[in-house]
Order: C-alpha cells, then sequence, then structure tokens
C-alpha cells in the first residue's frame, strides 16, 4: 500500500500520480489538505484532459511522482 501524500507539503510545479492512471503537474496548492490545482500530463481515459487545468480531490492523489 502506497504511504499516503500529505497534500499540505506539495509543492506548485511537483508531479502527482493520480488513482485513475493519470498524472498532472500541481499549479497551485491552497493548502487546505484537501484540494490541489493541477494541469494534466498524461490522462489514459480521457486523453482531451491532457493540458486541461482541474481541481484534483486528496483521495484522488494515489503519490508523488519523480522525474
Amino acid at each position: 500500500m502506497a504511504d499516503i501524500v500529505n497534500l499540505f507539503e506539495v509543492e506548485p510545479g511537483q508531479k502527482v500520480g493520480l488513482y485513475s492512471g493519470a498524472t498532472a503537474e500541481v499549479v497551485s496548492n491552497p493548502r487546505d489538505g484537501v484540494w490541489l490545482f493541477v494541469r494534466y500530463l498524461t490522462s489514459p481515459d480521457d486523453p482531451d484532459q491532457v493540458g486541461e487545468e482541474d481541481m484534483v480531490f486528496a483521495q484522488d492523489v494515489l503519490e508523488l511522482v519523480s522525474d
């Protein structure tokens, strides 16, 4: 089981892996521990989502992704 990602510590520019299989770059973090604003880098289920910005809920974040 993966470690829980502490959203309070995630910085803009970091990449996250999502349970959906998508990867995204953090655009901003309101530091509420619940939401991240991201830009999708990959999205296997919805290729049209790549490049789009959206809010991601904490429970959707699987891991931090290193380059």
